[in-house]
């Protein structure tokens, strides 16, 4: 047998649309949102739920960074950074639209306008789906599933599958 050694996201060539998913024995997927605003009239605060006016994406805040302006006189730019994001493009990994209001839990309806698309970051040990196996209910990469269960097949292989009364 040879040398067990775990997947790199780079062994796996570079399908357009792949879609990734996470080994429950590689470790968890972190996903971040980053999405610049301008004319922010009020700050986020961490913890509360951000809606796309016209996308209905959404997300939780993590934080924000205020590059100029002011959240007093309406003309806050800055970045908002999350997690949890829903409804995003999962193939671009782009999440709200160009110029869209965001209506905040706490922030309040029309709190800041989205300035380009926002960006969704997915990082964590990756593998394509078509490389994944579900078993027991869990999904596990391929090297991780013989690694786990090689000595369940070899125990299986040694069943004697001779019914009683053949001959030899």
């Amino acid at each position: 047998m040879g040398e067990f050694r775990l997947p790199l996201r780079s062994d796996f060539p570079d399908v357009a649309g792949a879609k990734w998913d996470v080994c429950v024995l590689c470790g968890s997927k972190r996903v971040k949102v980053l999405v610049h605003f301008d004319s922010g009239s009020v700050a986020p605060t961490t913890g509360e739920t951000i809606t796309g006016a016209t996308s209905t994406d959404t997300f939780v805040v993590e934080g924000y960074h205020l590059i100029s302006g002011t959240f007093a006189a309406g003309d806050a730019v800055g970045v908002i950074e999350g997690k949890t994001p829903t409804g995003y493009d999962d193939i671009n990994l782009e999440i709200f639209q160009n110029d869209e209001n965001l209506n905040g839990s706490t922030s309040g309806a029309n709190f800041a306008t989205v300035n380009k698309i926002g960006a969704v970051q997915i990082s964590g040990r990756l593998i394509p789906d078509s490389e994944m196996i579900e078993y027991k209910g869990k999904k596990y990469c391929s090297a991780h599933f013989r690694f786990t269960f090689n000595k369940e097949w070899a125990d299986d292989a040694d069943i004697d599958t001779k019914k009683e009364g053949d001959r030899e």
